[in-house]
C-alpha cells in the first residue's frame, strides 16, 4: 500500500494532479487520467483515514424512495450481500428530487465511499459519469442501458410487461386499461411501451391511465374513469401491485367483482398480493436477489476479483397467475 507522495514519485506526476483526478476534476487530460487510475490500483492505494484506521469497506447505497415495498427490498438484498463481506454501507433517498440526488452523490464523495450502488432515474447521467472518472466504482440498479458503461443489474421489464399483457389476450380480454405510473423510470416507460406494442400489433382497444406507484396511483385513475365513461372494459393491467390494490378498491366501490366483472393482473408480486381476495396475478420480480447481485458486484469491482468488461446483469421474471384473471 503507497501513499500519493510515493505514487506521485513513481509515475512522475505531481500529487496535485492526483488529488485532482480523485476528485473527479474536469481539468485532467484522459491520459493523464487513466496513467494515474492504473497507478492508484496498481500501488493498492487508499485514503488515509481508511488506511490508518482500518476500517471496512464503505458502500453508498441510492435509492428514489423507501415508500413501498420496492427499494426496500432491494436495499435490503444489498445490506444482507455486503455484510456478509464484512462491508459497512450506509442509504439516502433521493425523494425522487434530482437535485437531491446530486447532493447525495457529493456527499459519498466527500467521505471517500469505496464504492456507490445507485437505483435512479434516467436523467442523471451526467452524475453518474463524473463518479466514474474518479476512483469509485459504481453499479446500478433497476435501470436500463444508457451511454454510461456501468455494472448494473435489472430485469427485462419490457419483455415481462408483453408477457403480462399477452396473458391478458389469451385469456380473452380485448378492451383493457393499462394504469401506468411516474414516467421518470426505465421501468415504467419500458412496461407501458410493450403494452402498447402488443395492444398495436393485436388490434386492441388500449386505454392508457396516468398513476403512480402509490395506492392512490390506481385508486383515482379508475374511479374517475368509471365515473366518466362506466365499465367499458374486460381487464385492467396495473403496472406494479401497490397502484392495483388502490385500483381494486375503486372496482369494489363501484360494485363491481373481480374477476367476474374485471380481471385484474399487476406487477411486483409483492407480499401481500397473494393474500389479496381474489389473489392477485401479478409478475413476480426478484427485488432482493437484484440487491444482493448488485452487492456482489460492488465488491468484485472493489477487490479486482470482476471482468474488466462492464457487465449488464438481467435477472429472469415470472408471470403468476392467480384467480384475479378470468377466461372469457
Amino acid at each position: 500500500m503507497a501513499t500519493l507522495r510515493e505514487i506521485s514519485k513513481k509515475i512522475g506526476i505531481s500529487i496535485a494532479t492526483i488529488s485532482r483526478v480523485l476528485n473527479g476534476a474536469d481539468n485532467v487530460s484522459e491520459e493523464t487520467r487513466k496513467k494515474v487510475l492504473k497507478a492508484l490500483k496498481e500501488y493498492d492505494y487508499q485514503p488515509p483515514q481508511v488506511a490508518k484506521r482500518k476500517l471496512h469497506h464503505l458502500i453508498g447505497i441510492l435509492v428514489p424512495t423507501l415508500w413501498g415495498n420496492h427499494y426496500n427490498l432491494i436495499a435490503e438484498g444489498i445490506e444482507t450481500e455486503l455484510t456478509a463481506n464484512g462491508y459497512d454501507s450506509f442509504l439516502s433517498s433521493t425523494s425522487q428530487l434530482i437535485n437531491k440526488e446530486k447532493e447525495i452523490l457529493e456527499q459519498f464523495f466527500s467521505r471517500r465511499v469505496d464504492g456507490i450502488i445507485i437505483c435512479t432515474t434516467k436523467n442523471d447521467d451526467e452524475h453518474i459519469e463524473k463518479l466514474i472518472k474518479t476512483a469509485i466504482p459504481v453499479v446500478a440498479v433497476d435501470r436500463k442501458d444508457s451511454n454510461i458503461k456501468v455494472d448494473s443489474v435489472g430485469i427485462d421489464n419490457y419483455q415481462s410487461a408483453y408477457n403480462g399483457i399477452k396473458y391478458l389476450y389469451k385469456m380473452g380480454h380485448r378492451k383493457i386499461l393499462f394504469v401506468q405510473a411516474s414516467r421518470n423510470t426505465y421501468s415504467t416507460y419500458e412496461r407501458e411501451q410493450a403494452v402498447k406494442d402488443f395492444a398495436k400489433r393485436k388490434n386492441l382497444e388500449l386505454t392508457v391511465l396516468e398513476g403512480n406507484f402509490e395506492f392512490e396511483g390506481g385508486y383515482y385513475p379508475i374511479k374517475e374513469y368509471l365515473e366518466k365513461h362506466g365499465k367499458n372494459f374486460t381487464a385492467i393491467f396495473f403496472s406494479n401491485d401497490q397502484n392495483a390494490l388502490g385500483g381494486m378498491r375503486a372496482l369494489y366501490e363501484s360494485g363491481l367483482s373481480i374477476p367476474d366483472d374485471v380481471s385484474v393482473i399487476g406487477f411486483d408480486d409483492d407480499r401481500y398480493s397473494k393474500f389479496l381476495y381474489p389473489p392477485l396475478t401479478t409478475i413476480k420480480q426478484p427485488r432482493f436477489e437484484m440487491g444482493e447481485m448488485a452487492a456482489k458486484l460492488i465488491i468484485e469491482r472493489i477487490e479486482g476479483k470482476g471482468s474488466k468488461v462492464k457487465r449488464r446483469i438481467i435477472l429472469p421474471t415470472e408471470l403468476i397467475k392467480r384467480s384475479s384473471v378470468k377466461q372469457i
